[in-house]
C-alpha cells in the first residue's frame, strides 16, 4: 500500500483530531490557514485523499464549501515508538506514523525492543494494543511503572482479588526476572491484541515523504 505524503497525512490527522474532539470537521478555509496553504491547494490534497479512499467529498455548487466525510478506519492505528520487553524504559513519544489497518480511537501500536518476551514476542515486532483494563490475570499488557517507565509483560495478580494490592510483571523469557510492583505504582496503558512481524510493518506504515 503506498504511503501518504507528509502533508496529506497531516491534513488527515487534523481532520481526525477535530472530529474526535468536537464531533465535527473544521471549516476548510480555516484548515488551509492553519497549514499556511491556499484553499485551492487544500482542495487538491483533499481530492488526493479521496482518490486513496480516506475520505469522500460532496460538492455543493459555486461559492459553497464541499462536505467532507471521513471514512471508517481511514486514519489507521498510531504507532507510538518503542516499548521495552526487558528493563522498563522511558514513556512513549509522539506517533512516528500510522499503520494502514482499520482501527478505532482506543487502539494503538508499539515497537518492541528487548528479549524478555521471546519466544512469544520478538525484538523488533510491533504489538497492537487496546486501551482497556485486562479482564483476567496473566494477560500481556503495556504498563507504566511510576511516572514514565514503560514495559511489556504478562500482568499477574492474586486470584480472587478484584483490586490487587500489587502486580507481578512476568516475562516470557525465563532469563529475565519477574518484578513485583505495588498497584499504586502501575498504570495499564493497553492490553495486547496481536502483533506484526517483518517487512509487513514497513509496508503498512503511513508516513512521510513529500
Amino acid at each position: 500500500m503506498p504511503r501518504l505524503p507528509r502533508r496529506q497525512l497531516q491534513i488527515l490527522e487534523a481532520l481526525q483530531d477535530a472530529y474526535e474532539r468536537t464531533g465535527t470537521l473544521p471549516e476548510l478555509t480555516a484548515l488551509a490557514r492553519s497549514f499556511d496553504i491556499t484553499y485551492p491547494t487544500l482542495r487538491e490534497h483533499l481530492k488526493a485523499l479521496e482518490a486513496k479512499g480516506k475520505l469522500s467529498i460532496e460538492t455543493r455548487g459555486p461559492g459553497r464549501s464541499p462536505i467532507v466525510t471521513l471514512k471508517g478506519g481511514a486514519y489507521g492505528i498510531p504507532l507510538f515508538g518503542e516499548i521495552a520487553a526487558g528493563i522498563p524504559v522511558g514513556a512513549y513519544p509522539t506517533p512516528e506514523g500510522h499503520l494502514a489497518l482499520r482501527g478505532r480511537p482506543d487502539q494503538f501500536a508499539l515497537r518492541v525492543r528487548g528479549a524478555s518476551m521471546a519466544d512469544r514476542i520478538e525484538d523488533g515486532d510491533v504489538v497492537l494494543l487496546h486501551r482497556s483494563e485486562p479482564q483476567r490475570s496473566g494477560e500481556i499488557c503495556a504498563v507504566r511503572v511510576g511516572e514514565d517507565e514503560t514495559t511489556l509483560k504478562y500482568l499477574d495478580w492474586a486470584p480472587g482479588s478484584a483490586r490487587p494490592r500489587e502486580y507481578r510483571l512476568r516475562p516470557h523469557n525465563d532469563a529475565f526476572p519477574t518484578l513485583t510492583v505495588p498497584a499504586e505504582e502501575i498504570h495499564i496503558d493497553g492490553v495486547f491484541r496481536g502483533l506484526l512481524r517483518g517487512d509487513v510493518v514497513q509496508e503498512l506504515l503511513l508516513e512521510g515523504g513529500e
